[in-house]
């Protein structure tokens, strides 16, 4: 077995996939918080770079609690927040089967995992809700890689990568995508009205921001160990097995060529979500 399929099936190397990832947007979401918090709930931690930067920006946090679904990526988060393990309580848990917890948050994040709940995540918001203190902020960003056929952001690379291989015709890959019980990474995000509709059951909206958030890598290596920290295996079930190393490679030499182009790999709207608890006077 490759070490790039190995990586894929662990999910590992997200420690330097969240440089791209979330340290791009934790500046971002944090600025939005408008408020002082005492204690912050990160939900889908990964590597824990997102509490690093609020217990350095806010250091009145008496308590910085993060959940995870990986348990590899909550090894990483617990070495690097060694230093800060006092304030720290990180466990491992799926956002969508998640207990109740005995205290509110004046503040609690969800940064790039929103599409991963698709197309349950009112259960989450429900779940927030009742967790979220009586002045406390709800920030969340959530992606919107449109297109018409609906294979938007990621799928674009995916799609080309089948076409190059043999495996699709360009105008059968969304029949592929269904044939094998695949969500597309661009239709896992609602619209933003349809997510608006949603979140608004839960919480009031104060604000939503907006940015494209650019994906650059160094080259083709690069590109398929962020592939397979970020998305593992996710798409390999449109490809034969014995083909997944060609699958890897083929995406890597894609995500190249479109930096030697364009500078860039992908651009995608990213938007983040100020929300309140519902009757708030915010």
């Amino acid at each position: 077995m490759s070490a790039i399929i190995e990586q894929a099936r662990n999910l590992d190397g997200y420690r330097d996939s969240s440089e791209l990832l979330q340290r791009r947007d934790q500046d971002w979401v944090l600025d939005r918080a408008g408020i002082q918090p005492q204690n912050l709930l990160d939900l889908g931690c990964g590597v824990g770079s997102l509490l690093e930067g609020a217990l350095r920006r806010w250091p009145q946090l008496q308590e910085a609690w993060g959940i995870e679904r990986s348990t590899l990526r909550l090894e990483q988060a617990r070495a690097q927040l060694q230093a800060l393990e006092w304030r720290v309580r990180l466990f491992e848990g799926d956002l969508l089967h998640l207990d109740e917890l005995p205290q509110r948050f004046d503040l609690v994040t969800l940064t790039a995992v929103l599409h991963w709940l698709y197309p349950k995540e009112e259960r989450l918001f429900a779940w927030v809700a009742r967790h979220l203190a009586e002045d406390g902020v709800f920030l969340f960003t959530s992606h919107h890689p449109w297109r018409e056929d609906g294979l938007g952001g990621e799928d674009e690379l995916v799609a080309e990568a089948l076409v190059d291989m043999g495996l699709a015709a360009a105008d059968a890959v969304p029949r592929l995508y269904a044939e094998v019980g695949l969500i597309p990474m661009g239709t896992r995000t609602r619209d933003a009205a349809g997510l608006r509709e949603r979140i608004q059951r839960y919480f009031c909206v104060d604000a939503v921001a907006s940015r494209e958030a650019v994906l650059q890598v160094e080259d083709a290596e690069a590109y398929q160990r962020f592939h397979a920290a970020t998305f593992g295996t996710y798409f390999t079930p449109l490809v034969p097995a014995a083909r997944h190393e060609e699958f890897f490679e083929r995406l890597g030499r894609i995500a190249e060529r479109r930096m030697r182009a364009d500078g860039q790999v992908t651009s995608i709207p990213v938007s983040v979500w100020r929300c309140r608890p519902l009757g708030s006077d915010a």
